[in-house]
């Protein structure tokens, strides 16, 4: 690969890249396997570890799991007990009740987009107390995990004040986007602007934005 396809495949400045490239650089070594690397070469690679990542940990036809708290983001399972055995399409059913971006892609690792939808489907209708409730869960499937591409920013003026009020009450994808847009120091000098204790649960989503960043 070419300088440039590093510094864009791995989101880092071009002068970052040539540092690597020096003999006596501790990245020295990265730098000399990446450039010796096709990206095309580079690109099947993270396509098959993308397939692996997106292999739901339990198989499909399993019907209750011993339930593990950690796994989500909020906990909405107040009537059962960690580690207790708990039916999988009762879990799906729970979350997407009130669905939230982080625990919706928790479920997707857990047990794959496919069937979320089908207990989504099954267990919601388009009636005047589920319509709201079945678009939005529905739309969180689809979007799930979606990694994060950085669009150009080097013409972006950003003006954290206004940044700011656009955090405030931001939902995850909504900070996906924009994380997307603006760099890392520019987002979090934003997000402090917001009121505590606002500003601790934006910058957690913010840093959650950031792992999904390809």
């Amino acid at each position: 690969m070419t300088d440039v396809e590093i510094s864009n495949m791995l989101d880092i400045p071009s002068n970052t890249v040539s540092d690597w490239s020096k003999t006596k650089s501790k990245r020295n070594t990265l730098y000399t396997f990446l450039s010796k690397m096709n990206l095309d070469e580079v690109k099947t690679i993270d396509s098959r570890k993308n397939k692996i990542d997106n292999e739901p940990k339990f198989n499909k036809k399993a019907k209750t799991v011993k339930l593990d708290k950690s796994w989500f983001y909020t906990d909405l399972l107040w009537s059962s007990g960690n580690e207790q055995r708990i039916g999988i399409n009762r879990i799906i059913s729970i979350y997407m009740s009130n669905p939230q971006q982080r625990n919706t892609d928790s479920l997707i690792k857990l047990f794959g987009a496919e069937r979320i939808e089908t207990v989504i489907n099954k267990n919601f209708d388009f009636d005047d107390r589920t319509k709201n409730v079945k678009a939005t869960a529905l739309e969180q499937v689809h979007y799930g995990f979606t990694p994060i591409k950085i669009e150009n920013r080097k013409k972006l003026v950003i003006n954290t004040d206004k940044l700011s009020k656009q955090l405030t009450g931001a939902s995850q994808k909504r900070i996906d986007s924009i994380v997307s847009k603006v760099g890392k120091s520019i987002i979090l000098e934003a997000a402090k602007k917001v009121r505590f204790p606002e500003s601790y649960i934006i910058e957690d989503k913010i840093e959650y934005a950031i792992g999904k960043i390809i």
